[in-house]
């Protein structure tokens, strides 16, 4: 690690990271004094202040592995008291470390979706740190890659974890462990507890959030926010998707990425509306919560997760007497949203005949949040289009040799997409090049991306300039286009059941189209030919691919993205 914590020899790696003379004493202070929790003034938690006392019985948080609600203030309390318990815990490690140069404090957290993450998350924030959230499915090797480059000063680890105790103490020895006690809720005589007292707001521009990228194109990068980027990116969505207090979002996204915390959680959290936690994706779940009509709002899933709820229907609910109420129940959701990789259009124009609803389809970063994004009226919805700048974003795009800034649309024109605006994240932790590398000198963040923009504006995104874009004998192939016909092809779809495009060197045509694909289970046997034949009537002959791999599994990533440089590495050779 860059920076190596001193430890006192008497001070504990699990448990409450505290020395015991000082923790006497500290106990002995607050048993006289009492214990006053507060939360310094961040928009975030002044907005759930404001719920409480409109609403103090409203749920802010349902967590079902716990099977109980938690309002508003509950949330605040709890915030207020685990930040004391993390106040303790930093000063004791400043105690420890006299004469050490240390940066401000980062803590990274190992805490399963539910309450117990959101009050970790919160609390973080609320005693000035920057949050480090881990996935909570990656192997000990990945997060402790994710620990050795975030250097935090502390990690909290939950009790579902324990298991890898053993590991961060062996690999990550110099970083003390801080046990989260899981938290239930308060049996009170009127079902309400009293909120914090609120303190002065620190700079808005104070470090908040370091998220990794997802390490498809490269290795992961740890993408530092800001307060200030943070609010402004749920702001944003809330005024475009119109969240509001009535909302009821079911949530299933992984929490350690910008779609499942922003998106998600807090965007929602900012509107006031009420979040449904669940610790993993399950078809069944959804579709039994959609069948009680009226009591869900919003659903946000990556396109594999739709993918398996339609199978889900056409398998277990489809011809069965629940099919109405089924059907009629997702058709009552006001907002269903589709995004972090590209959504296949037979996917989405299966999804629209079972529920009614046509999935709203945006774009976004790691380093940016969400950038673009469809109307919210159904109208704005165009298929295969992530839609308009959101509010307060710029876009643009670039051509990707003269860098000259396009300004035509409608026509056969593609270019890098450029973004400018307070959704930006401030840096890559301790990545000063890198950084650098990615901004124009007119500030500009370089996404990578290439897009087309049609005559009313809207974009279309072609995919990556690395991997997603084929160049065969002299044209230009998007591998995302050939996916969406490949897919969406009707003499294929009862064969493939996924499809990854890339581009394969070859000496004669510079690189040939390539499709991997996996086959439906009782799929009949299919060929090159036969895809061949199939595509003809879809697409130019020079975008049909040239070469097929029949494979078991493609591998994705938790927010449903394919590494395509493994795919091309481990099936076509070691050149990239």
């Amino acid at each position: 690690m860059a920076v190596q914590v001193t430890r006192a020899p008497n001070l504990p790696t699990f448990g409450l990271v505290l020395d015991p003379a000082i923790a006497t004493q500290r106990e002995a202070s607050n048993h006289t004094q009492g214990v006053s929790h507060s939360l310094p003034s961040l928009p975030l938690f002044l907005d759930a202040r404001s719920h409480a006392l409109v609403e103090p019985l409203k749920a802010a948080i349902i967590d079902k592995t716990k099977n109980e609600e938690f309002t508003y203030s509950d949330l605040l309390s709890d915030v207020a008291a685990f930040k004391t318990k993390l106040q303790d815990a930093l000063e004791i490690q400043s105690h420890s470390n006299v004469g050490v140069h240390l940066e401000e404090p980062r803590i990274a957290f190992l805490v399963p979706a539910g309450y117990d993450y959101v009050v970790a998350q919160w609390a973080i924030w609320a005693v000035g740190a920057i949050c480090v959230p881990l996935c909570t499915t990656h192997p000990l090797s990945e997060l402790l890659y994710t620990i050795s480059d975030s250097d935090p000063s502390l990690i909290i680890l939950h009790p579902s974890f324990q298991g890898l105790e053993a590991g961060f103490r062996s690999k990550a020895q110099n970083v003390p462990l801080l046990r989260f006690d899981p938290l239930s809720k308060p049996r009170t005589q009127d079902n309400t507890r009293s909120l914090p007292k609120f303190t002065a707001s620190p700079l808005l521009t104070q470090r908040a959030l370091i998220i990794y990228t997802s390490g498809t194109t490269s290795r992961p990068k740890g993408c530092v926010t800001t307060h200030e980027t943070l609010t402004f990116q749920a702001r944003s969505l809330v005024q475009a998707w119109k969240y509001q207090r009535s909302d009821h979002l079911i949530h299933m996204l992984p929490l350690h990425h910008v779609h499942g915390v922003i998106n998600g959680l807090t965007a929602t959290l900012l509107a006031g509306g009420t979040v449904e936690m669940y610790a993993k994706f399950d078809p069944k779940i959804v579709w039994d919560r959609w069948t009680e009509k009226g009591s869900t709002t919003m659903f946000m899933a990556v396109p594999t997760v739709y993918s398996r709820l339609i199978e889900y229907f056409d398998t277990k609910i489809r011809g069965t007497p629940p099919e109405s109420a089924a059907r009629q129940g997702a058709k009552a959701l006001r907002l269903t949203v589709s995004g972090s990789a590209a959504l296949p259009v037979s996917t989405k124009q299966k999804f629209r005949e079972i529920t009614g609803h046509e999935l709203l389809e945006r774009y976004g970063m790691t380093e940016v949040g969400m950038a673009l994004s469809c109307g919210l009226d159904p109208a704005q919805r165009i298929s295969g289009s992530v839609g308009w700048p959101l509010p307060g974003v710029s876009v643009r795009l670039v051509d990707p040799e003269t860098k000259a800034i396009i300004l035509s649309s409608g026509k056969d024109e593609s270019g890098l997409i450029e973004i400018q605006g307070p959704n930006l994240f401030a840096e890559y932790f301790r990545q000063p090049e890198a950084t650098s590398e990615t901004f124009t000198p007119d500030g500009w963040f370089k996404t990578g991306d290439v897009a087309k923009r049609n005559t009313d504006g809207a974009y279309f995104i072609l995919g990556r300039e690395s991997v997603d874009l084929i160049k065969s004998g002299g044209y230009k192939i998007s591998a995302l286009e050939v996916e969406r016909k490949i897919l969406g092809n009707a003499g294929l779809e009862p064969i493939i059941s996924e499809v990854v495009v890339v581009g394969v060197e070859d000496p004669d045509w510079g690189q040939r189209v390539a499709a991997v694909v996996k086959t439906k289970q009782s799929a009949p046997p299919m060929d090159l030919a036969t895809m061949r034949k199939c595509l003809k009537e879809d697409m130019a002959p020079y975008k049909i691919p040239t070469i097929l791999k029949l494979v078991d599994n493609i591998e994705r990533n938790a927010m449903g993205k394919v590494n395509k440089k493994q795919i091309i590495k481990r099936y076509f050779g070691p050149k990239l």
